[in-house]
């Protein structure tokens, strides 16, 4: 699920980079990561803002959730961009 999660993320015109790992989470950095906590925080979608973390600089750290979870985060995101 995790590899699938990074492929998606990855293909968003938002997401600069998403960093391999083999953890339960994802680093992505994304234009404006702070702006796009914001407004997933708005929207009831709740991540880690790494952005102002030395060596994270514009990252936010996304734990891979339940199949539905991480629909609903792709799909937040795509309409930001």
């Amino acid at each position: 699920m995790r590899g699938e999660l990074a492929k998606d993320l990855a293909a968003l015109p938002l997401v600069e980079k998403v960093y391999p790992s083999d953890a339960n989470f994802l680093l992505v950095k994304m234009e404006n990561a702070r702006g796009v906590y914001e407004r997933l925080l708005e929207d009831g979608i709740v991540l880690r803002d790494r952005s102002k973390v030395e060596l994270c600089q514009g990252c936010l750290r996304i734990t891979v959730g339940t199949e539905k979870e991480n629909q609903e985060l792709l799909k937040a995101l795509a309409k930001m961009g």
